[in-house]
Parts: C-alpha cells; structure tokens; sequence
C-alpha cells in the first residue's frame, strides 16, 4: 500500500466514487425495467395484457 493511505482513505479515491454513483443508477434502471415488464402487476393482469377482445 501506497505510504500514507489508510484503507478508509483507499475506498474515496475517485474510482469507487465513480463506481458509487453508478450503482444507484443501475439499481434505479433494473427497477425501471422490472416495472416495464409489469413484474409488479399481478399474474391475472398480466395475462390480460395483449389480447383485448375485437
């Protein structure tokens, strides 16, 4: 280890705030998707999806 870095100093360095940042992004995204999905629908709801009646 570099001389006068402790290991809380090690987790600010600019790569993990980075990678911090873009963590909630990609938490927010998947949920986005998960909604787009309509996996938060129920199953009855989600059959009736596609198929309106003529």
């Amino acid at each position: 280890m570099a001389a006068g870095r402790t290991k809380s100093k090690l987790k600010n360095r600019v790569k993990y705030k980075r990678d911090r940042s873009l963590k909630d992004r990609r938490i927010k995204s998947k949920k986005k998707a998960a909604h787009k999905r309509g996996l938060n629908k129920s199953r009855k709801r989600r059959a009736k999806r596609g198929n309106r009646a003529k």
